[in-house]
């Protein structure tokens, strides 16, 4: 790679990699993963009425392509992309297709040997889901694999408005697919159909999972589970969420370390009584540790939004509502460094008309959660992007955190990251003239932001993966130019 220095290279310095034009003119869908030998890119080509799918492998040291490799999926027959993974030495790829003759609905698998590209066996149904044309939708698989990658749970998802839940889980070893056993969920609590979500499976085979459900029918007032089945049982095991008259939104679940740490964004539920005397909604975040061996919630906290970031989120722009409980936010990410949480939501929400729709995402709402479930601090970064520019990468290195995404140059000419005027707060829509920033905070909450440079010709395409070339460094950065390409890496020093 060529380096080239950029406007703070004492902090970060950026390498360029190798341009090219995809073969077949095969549009970038995402990132599969990446080992030693090299970055594994999915691809899709579409040329009249014909659409073809390519796992695409680029050199780690240039990002030079070493090979494309198309995955013969039989489009015509109504075959359509489900998901690809990267697992070991092998690329699993997932489709999946309705036999209307069977009235059933398959989940195919395709695997590739990583290092070449060449295919391994033959396809394989790995499970199937009974429906008539009228009912496909509602019937889904979901893929989840265990944090060392050693299992895999195949989910069978049948849920329908008012209806019992219909959902199992098969787990297999993913080296072998050798079937380790099935799991039942829930199809009810208490009085009321449940819907589930977020499902997991830990190192040791437990299948983890949330429900919603009701609580109070003529209030419309639900709640949130969480549930697990060990490894040999069949019976869940039920731990309710220990919200009273709140709204959990955007929440999930991930392993960290040994337990499992539920976090996300709350709202006060105003039932009409209380609506009629004048009680406000507000909005809060929470964050819980739970001992996935007893289901038991360890440390919990979760507060409303502090004066700060209410008062930096109290505006009111077109549509947009003025109060911040009653703006839309979305999940980002959640992770953690030296034992504390962090919780990044966006204040987003859709604009749409007659012909069309845009994505927006502004403010990042992020939240440090301690060692005991504390909220510690809150803090609001200034962001205002569109569609294709929503996304951002981050790094956690020197016990802080860098976060990568695009601005407008106005916003870095009239004001700072933690002095801004939200009103007047410039959109970014486009890719050129768009200017890389790079955000940071640290541990007690101090932010910082700087350019890094502006899109003019080449330019920045977030990608919401993070894929890191040099175990804890080395960010790649996908860079276009019409209808060229480059994967630049970032290090920060």
């Amino acid at each position: 790679m060529l380096s080239f220095a950029v406007s703070f290279a004492q902090d970060v310095s950026i390498s360029q990699g190798q341009e090219f034009v995809p073969e077949n003119k095969a549009m970038f869908n995402y990132y599969v993963g990446n080992d030693p030998t090299g970055v594994y890119i999915r691809r899709t080509r579409t040329k009249g009425k014909g659409t073809s799918y390519f796992i695409q492998k680029l050199d780690p040291v240039n990002m030079s392509v070493l090979y494309s490799k198309d995955l013969d999926i039989d489009i015509e027959n109504g075959e359509s992309m489900f998901g690809s993974f990267l697992k070991g030495p092998k690329i699993m790829v997932f489709t999946e297709r309705y036999d209307k003759n069977e009235q059933m609905k398959y989940l195919i698998l395709r695997e590739f040997n990583a290092a070449t590209g060449a295919k391994i066996g033959e396809n394989r149904k790995m499970a199937s889901l009974q429906s008539d044309s009228w009912g496909v939708s509602g019937r889904n698989f979901y893929v989840s694999f265990s944090p060392d990658d050693s299992k895999m749970a195949i989910i069978l998802e049948f849920q329908w408005p008012k209806k019992p839940s219909d959902v199992q889980a098969d787990v297999y070893e993913t080296a072998t697919l050798k079937k380790m056993g099935s799991k039942k969920l829930l199809d009810s609590y208490g009085n009321s159909t449940i819907s589930t979500s977020n499902y997991k499976l830990s190192n040791d085979g437990t299948f983890f999972y949330l429900f919603y459900y009701m609580i109070d029918f003529e209030e419309q007032i639900g709640g949130f589970a969480f549930a697990s089945i060990q490894p040999d049982a069949s019976k869940t095991v039920v731990t309710e969420l220990p919200f009273d008259k709140l709204e959990i939104k955007n929440g999930t679940f991930q392993f960290v370390g040994d337990q499992l740490v539920f976090s996300g964004l709350f709202k006060d539920i105003v039932t009409k009584k209380q609506k009629k005397e004048g009680k406000i909604k507000n909005v809060g975040v929470y964050s819980f540790f739970i001992n996935p061996k007893t289901n038991e919630i360890t440390n919990k906290g979760f507060d409303y939004f502090t004066k700060d970031v209410t008062d930096k989120l109290t505006y009111k722009d077109g549509l947009i509502e003025e109060s911040p409980a009653n703006k839309y936010y979305s999940f980002e990410n959640i992770f953690t460094f030296n034992g504390n949480v962090y919780l990044i939501e966006s204040h987003s929400y859709t604009i749409s008309s007659n012909n069309s729709s845009m994505s927006v995402e502004r403010e990042f709402i992020v939240s440090k959660f301690n060692k005991t479930g504390k909220l510690e601090w809150m803090r609001v970064i200034p962001k205002f992007t569109a569609n294709n520019l929503n996304e951002f990468n981050f790094i956690v290195k020197n016990n802080k955190v860098y976060l990568f995404y695009a601005e407008h140059p106005k916003n870095l000419e009239k004001g700072s990251v933690t002095d801004y005027n939200p009103k007047k707060y410039a959109a970014i829509r486009n890719y050129n003239g768009s200017v890389l920033v790079c955000t940071t905070f640290d541990e007690q909450g101090n932010l910082s932001r700087k350019d890094l440079f502006r899109s003019e010709g080449w330019c920045y395409d977030p990608v919401s993966t993070n894929i890191l070339m040099d175990k804890d460094n080395g960010l790649l950065l996908r860079m276009i130019n019409k209808d060229k390409e480059r994967y630049d890496k970032i290090t920060v020093h």
